[in-house]
């Protein structure tokens, strides 16, 4: 088994198909190196305080928008947990509440990572990929090394792997 410089990583995962491929590639680097993971899930209460502070929602509105994100973040939690441990791999989860970045940098702490993965933004008109708000955030903000996932073909290799 190959040595790591890493020994625990937080996968931030938004239900974006970026943020599912970036914890396929969490999954083989952790049975690869033999690395904890973590996979976190934000509901972006700060965002939906913000709209509704605003105007743009109702408090009603506010509770419907933060039910339907948390049985969300479960959903997509349970489907990267069940990724893991198919390729016999060992894996935390947490749901948490509150500004995306913020709570995936805390958690980063709180669990010790000495790695965040990300998934890379999407395609855009341009043809360039970009990150969002959240992900630029990470990158500058946290005191560990951040990995971006861009690899179109990550469905296939995990298959194999």
């Amino acid at each position: 088994m190959s040595k790591s410089f890493f020994k625990k990583c937080i996968v931030a995962v938004s239900g974006r198909k970026t943020s599912i491929d970036a914890a396929m590639y969490s999954i083989m680097m952790a049975r690869t190196y033999n690395m904890q993971i973590k996979f976190v899930y934000v509901v972006d209460t700060a965002t939906l305080k913000f709209l509704m502070n605003n105007r743009f929602l109702i408090a009603d509105e506010k509770s419907d928008f933060e039910e339907e994100l948390t049985a969300d973040g479960k959903s997509y939690l349970a489907y990267v947990q069940n990724l893991a441990k198919a390729k016999g791999v060992h894996c935390e989860t947490e749901l948490l509440y509150g500004g995306v970045f913020t709570e995936i940098i805390k958690a980063a702490e709180k669990f010790e990572a000495d790695l965040i993965i990300i998934g890379g933004g999407g395609k855009h008109s341009n043809k360039k990929t970009m990150l969002s708000r959240e992900e630029n955030e990470i990158l500058v903000s946290c005191g560990c090394p951040v990995m971006v996932v861009q690899k179109p073909d990550i469905e296939k290799i995990f298959k194999a792997f």
